[in-house]
């Protein structure tokens, strides 16, 4: 991978979406005073799990770089220091390994 693609159009929309769900959705879910039980039930067992698999499949399909599978990881750790109890770090490997998972699975 060379620097011009990793500096292309799909790297920003990979980045951009995984900042959303870093920290747009779980401040959507903090305005919308879910308690912190449901908010982590959706958000890590449902959003997040559901976003790393099908950027998984997504990266597999189209043979795209796997580095756009570590940005959701990177950028859920960050956000879990502001929205979440410590114990949400070891999500970001899960979601990780989901993504991973899925992308063996379809990749040609």
């Amino acid at each position: 991978m060379n620097k011009s693609s990793f500096f292309s159009l799909t790297t920003l929309w990979y980045a951009a979406f995984a900042a959303a769900l870093s920290f747009v959705v779980p401040i959507i879910f903090i305005e919308l005073d879910i308690t912190d039980i449901q908010r982590m039930g959706i958000i890590l067992f449902g959003i997040n799990v559901l976003y790393a698999l099908a950027s998984g499949l997504l990266v597999g399909f189209k043979s795209q770089p796997l580095v756009y599978l570590i940005f959701f990881p990177l950028l859920f750790l960050i956000g879990v220091h502001f929205f979440f109890a410590s114990f949400a770090y070891y999500f970001a490997a899960i979601y990780a390994i989901f993504a991973f998972l899925a992308c063996g699975m379809v990749r040609r």
